[in-house]
């Protein structure tokens, strides 16, 4: 066995601070985070760290807070994609930035640089020469918010609970053996140069066995139909992490206090309120009276009137996010069969693809604070050119429908997450296509609802978003191929080339034959039209002027543990 440094690069990212005015919640990206295989990796060969925001508001130390009330951080967000925090269940956006607040993982990386892990739970670790066993040595005497001891059983426990419970980020894990108590050794049942990185997703935090086995958890093969500890999860955290999540009420507030048995810096906050807004505006307002500290997605028309208030900070950070629209590659789905019947003809959905004005949507939805790569990887990631990306065509658009035998257009059902600023995507998608002879009949569906028929994969045709978990490629090359909770498995998509491109990245560690990978699964991508990115986000945030401490990560948002006065 040997240590191999994996090397992942990244984008780098620009980091922009501006102060503010009153900034309003933009709702939590419109995307669901992946609920998909964690597998971060090695990657090109430009080094790109995601720069912390501003100088001034750079993650300090962070004073004890003084005796007396206790000291509480509200976020105003929306919250509606938010359907469990179970972490062999979790997959949305919101889910992120609350884990990473109340469990460890066993490594973590710093915004500073993506390349190197940090010691978390894990203190130390090795792994084969053939990329299938990482060997973790965890440091001795950590304790759970329990007060329970933190042990390679637990870790075990958690990632074979996960794998059990049909959990896509646990997908590549085959076993996990308890050495001895500060020992666990993970076997993959694939070759992976990213696990290292993977294992730094919040949803791969380490749960407190014993806790959750009290209320019903089990890591037994049989867990996904055996199981039963989700109903208190969703309501209690099991971690080791800075707060301890004591109540979610849906759509209305999810609380975290402080973890008494931390054995990090103690954060600043007694307790952290995340409070459901729906609203952008509303989310503004009460971060401008004071009855929010900060708001982590800013809706894109109130940037400026954040930035004109002298007491807000704004942050605005290149995300690595994309929106996307899928087809089904399935001639018959449950909901929508006619429309199926339509876009699994790959020359129809590349009509539809043609007939998008992505300049206008980015002007429209996010005022000019975005970019439209040219395929499913976001800009940033190496190997992909931008100077590639191809824009509206109509007339082509047109003559791909008479190609299919719809010279005199089609009519097809477009299902989508309801709110304010998705009605208006769906609004300007149905526009677009009826200047190419595409009718589209608009199907809001509450959040959770079209979340849940998705993940079924019961829907033809839909646009969403997709978060990275961790920062690596594969985040995007699995979620779109070959994870059981990917986008692609999702809408049907089943292209053996794809797959097969995508499990060599997963296994290459060479920068330059994983670039050239990539580059071919594009060109799959591009070929089979099964998915066009919408738009790739910037990520813009806004908090009292007072609070320090605030880093932007493309994965979980902050360390909201970080924060102080």
């Amino acid at each position: 066995m040997k240590y191999l440094k994996v090397l992942f690069v990244l984008l780098a990212v620009v980091v922009f601070a501006v102060t503010a005015c009153t900034p309003a919640a933009t709702e939590a990206p419109q995307a669901e985070a992946p609920a998909e295989e964690a597998a971060a990796t090695e990657a090109p060969a430009e080094e790109a760290a995601v720069t912390e925001a501003p100088a001034e508001a750079a993650a300090t130390e962070a004073p004890a807070a003084e005796t007396g009330e206790p000291k509480t951080l509200v976020l105003a967000l929306n919250m509606d994609d938010l359907m469990t925090l179970d972490l062999a269940l979790v997959g949305e956006t919101t889910n992120q930035l609350i884990t990473k607040q109340t469990y460890q993982t066993l490594v973590e990386y710093s915004v500073e640089d993506f390349l190197t892990p940090i010691p978390l739970v894990a203190e130390s670790w090795e792994l084969s020469d053939d990329l299938t066993v990482y060997t973790f040595h965890l440091k001795a005497g950590q304790v759970f918010a329990s007060g329970n001891p933190l042990t390679a059983a637990d870790v075990c426990f958690s990632y074979m609970r996960g794998k059990y419970m049909a959990s896509g980020f646990y997908e590549m894990i085959d076993s996990c053996e308890v050495v001895d108590d500060l020992t666990a050794k993970v076997t993959l049942n694939v070759a992976s140069a990213s696990f290292m990185a993977d294992t730094a997703n919040p949803a791969l935090g380490i749960q407190d066995s014993v806790l959750v086995k009290e209320h019903g958890g089990t890591d037994a093969e049989d867990a996904a139909t055996t199981d039963t500890a989700k109903e208190w999860l969703d309501q209690n955290s099991a971690g080791s992490g800075p707060y301890i999540m004591t109540s979610w009420a849906p759509l209305s507030e999810v609380v975290l206090v402080k973890n008494p048995n931390y054995q990090g810096e103690a954060p600043y906050y007694d307790q952290i309120l995340l409070k459901h807004v729906s609203d952008p505006t509303v989310a503004l307002q009460m971060l401008q009276t004071g009855d929010a500290d900060m708001v982590p997605y800013v809706d894109y028309d109130l940037v400026e009137m954040a930035q004109a208030d002298p007491t807000l900070q704004t942050f605005i950070n290149q995300s690595l996010d994309i929106n996307y629209l899928a087809m089904t590659s399935s001639c018959a789905t449950e909901i929508g069969p006619e429309t199926a019947a339509l876009l699994c003809q790959p020359t129809i959905r590349k009509a539809v693809i043609a007939s998008i004005d992505y300049d206008g949507l980015i002007q429209a939805i996010l005022r000019g604070f975005g970019v439209r790569p040219p395929a499913m990887f976001p800009i940033g990631i190496p190997g992909v050119d931008a100077s590639e990306t191809q824009g509206r065509d109509i007339e082509k658009a047109k003559a791909l429908l008479a190609e299919a035998g719809y010279a005199d257009g089609i009519t097809i059902d477009l299902y989508y997450g309801t709110n304010a600023q998705r009605d208006t995507i769906a609004a300007k998608i149905k526009s677009d296509l009826a200047e190419a002879g595409i009718t589209v009949n608009l199907n809001p569906m509450e959040q959770t609802v079209y979340l849940t028929e998705m993940r079924a994969q019961k829907l033809p045709f839909c646009f969403g978003g997709w978060t990275p978990d961790y920062i690596d490629p594969i985040m995007w090359t699995s979620g779109f191929s070959t994870i059981t909770g990917g986008i692609g498995k999702r809408m049907l998509y089943d292209n053996p080339t794809a797959a097969d491109l995508g499990n060599q990245i997963v296994a290459t560690a060479d920068p330059a034959a994983r670039i050239d990978l990539i580059n071919q699964l594009e060109a799959v991508w591009l070929e089979d039209a099964a998915f066009t990115v919408l738009y790739q986000t910037q990520s813009i945030t806004a908090l009292r002027a007072d609070i320090q401490g605030f880093s932007y990560h493309p994965a979980y948002m902050a360390k909201l543990y970080d924060l102080h006065e």
